[in-house]
């Protein structure tokens, strides 16, 4: 046994308890799906360890995009590896509806055509479609598309990553869509007499704006069956039925979430179901929903999202698609403040990365050499903001998550993420413009000392002090660095990380 003065007792403890930050070579593996926890801001996994989700995301993970009428395949693998060298653990695969969609603002100029593939259906006409292929057969699935699919999902699971699935998503068919788009579901592309009601108006919502089942939702209806099919025996799945669909779609969405528990009931695994904040809509109805995940449009997700669906209470993944639009055009520091407020508030977070789809306008991603509007590597400008997701994953995984509850008033900066029953309290504490504040220390007696650790997100680096006495009202900190700082604090009687991962 190894003999240590009291004081290197101390020390050793404060060392283990306040370990480097430094970003994981890999998650833990995943062995099951995620199921809700007994502390309804988070999901635990097999082993009961229960797991907060931060990643990045970007639109052509699962289909190739690209102008000028040809795609460039994206490098699946090195996704994963961005991913995993930046300490995320969550990401979502999109999909575009349409084999071409127009109007997004890349550009300061006129905006260009993005071609979109693969597609779920086969394209065997007879006849063209507006997109100037054959048209679609609805009732043929392609291959190409779900072994894809399947096939990302899996690499994500290898790694240790959850995959958010989108089955539709509602803000292309809003927004981008035009008469030479070639959507399945408009009558001029498919041979199956389906038609959404697009006829070179401004918008064309009728495969989402409904009240009842027809002849569209029996075939989403199939394809999200033949979705479940393709992925139901991976445990890294989380669905997502939409997001930034019309306000008129609150119907579709019900029904996709009902369908989609309804068909996996029978299945092997059930997977959470999530739910992205249909525009102009108030987020009560996501709470009021039947998901057990949600994307809301709040810019700081509340400390509950609980309503009168079941699960009452929502797991909160805070998406900056939905809720910060123009990020881009913050400082360094605010963007921090949107991912640690979030987390502090007991949410996970999802940044919507542009990564490497050519985006001029407002210098949103000027990432390096594109080409048909794709670039070969990412814009180093946001790489402090994607470390800091990693970075706010592994502290928030220091506490014990089935106890750390979003505690604001503990904290004179509003932001306090605290396990403070006995044994092993710890409190993680943010401040957004750095500076004095208090913590109330209270909860555990004067006679238990607390290790402190600083971190500074700016650059990522940490600083130990000496322990302090707990029991203080108002224990008054100073970071001793400028700008915003997270301060961790843990009973060196105890502290334990058991339950969160």
């Amino acid at each position: 046994m190894l003999h240590l003065q009291p004081k290197r007792v101390v020390s050793a403890i404060a060392a283990l308890l306040l370990a480097p930050l430094v970003h994981s070579q890999g998650n833990p593996p995943i062995s099951a799906p995620l199921v809700v926890s007994s502390n309804p801001h988070y999901f635990k996994d097999a082993k009961g360890d229960v797991v907060i989700l931060n990643g990045s995301q970007t639109w052509n993970t699962l289909q190739d995009w690209g102008t000028d009428g040809s795609v460039s395949t994206l490098d699946f693998n090195a996704f994963v590896k961005f991913l995993v060298e930046h300490g995320h653990n969550f990401t979502l695969l999109w999909r575009v509806e349409q084999p071409k969609f127009c109007h997004l603002p890349v550009n300061g100029g006129p905006p260009p055509e993005f071609t979109v593939s693969p597609q779920p259906w086969m394209r065997t006409g007879p006849g063209m479609a507006t997109d100037g292929g054959l048209k679609f057969d609805l009732t043929k699935f392609n291959p190409a598309y779900f072994d894809r699919l399947r096939a990302r999902v899996l690499a994500l699971d290898k790694a240790g990553i959850y995959a958010g699935v989108y089955l539709f998503t509602g803000e292309f068919l809003n927004i981008y869509r035009c008469s030479t788009d070639g959507y399945p579901f408009t009558g001029a592309n498919n041979i199956d007499g389906v038609d959404d009601g697009y006829h070179d108006g401004p918008r064309g919502n009728g495969s989402v704006d409904m009240t009842a089942p027809n002849r569209i939702t029996n075939f989403q209806d199939a394809f999200v069956d033949k979705v479940v099919d393709t992925l139901n025996d991976l445990p890294n799945v989380l669905w997502i039925v939409s997001e930034e669909a019309p306000p008129t779609s609150l119907w579709w969405n019900d029904h996709l979430i009902a369908h989609l528990r309804t068909y996996e009931a029978g299945k092997p695994y059930q997977h959470p179901i999530g739910y992205a904040a249909p525009i102009r809509t108030p987020d009560s109805v996501l709470y009021n929903s039947e998901a057990d995940w949600v994307a809301p449009s709040a810019n700081i997700s509340p400390t509950s999202s609980c309503g009168a669906g079941k699960p009452a209470c929502k797991v909160n993944v805070n998406d900056s698609d939905h809720s910060y639009w123009e990020m881009w055009l913050r400082t360094p520091q605010e963007n921090r403040n949107y991912i640690w407020q979030n987390v502090l508030n007991g949410n996970s977070v999802l940044f919507m990365d542009p990564y490497l789809v050519y985006y001029p306008r407002q210098n949103r991603n000027m990432c390096l050499s594109p080409i048909r509007g794709i670039c070969t590597a990412p814009d180093p400008r946001y790489e402090n903001f994607r470390d800091n997701l990693g970075y706010a994953l592994k502290f928030a995984r220091k506490l014990n998550l089935a106890k750390a509850t979003p505690q604001p008033t503990l904290s004179t900066t509003g932001y306090c993420l605290a396990q403070t029953p006995s044994p092993g309290a710890a409190y993680l504490v943010y401040s957004p413009a750095g500076g004095r504040f208090e913590v109330d220390l209270s909860a555990r007696p004067s006679s238990r000392r607390l290790a402190v650790e600083w971190f500074n997100p700016a650059t990522g680096k940490t600083l130990v002090k000496d322990a302090i006495p707990a029991g203080s009202h108002a224990q008054s900190f100073i970071p001793p660095f400028s700008g915003d700082a997270v301060l961790y604090l843990a009973d060196l009687g105890g502290q334990t990380t058991s339950g969160g991962r």
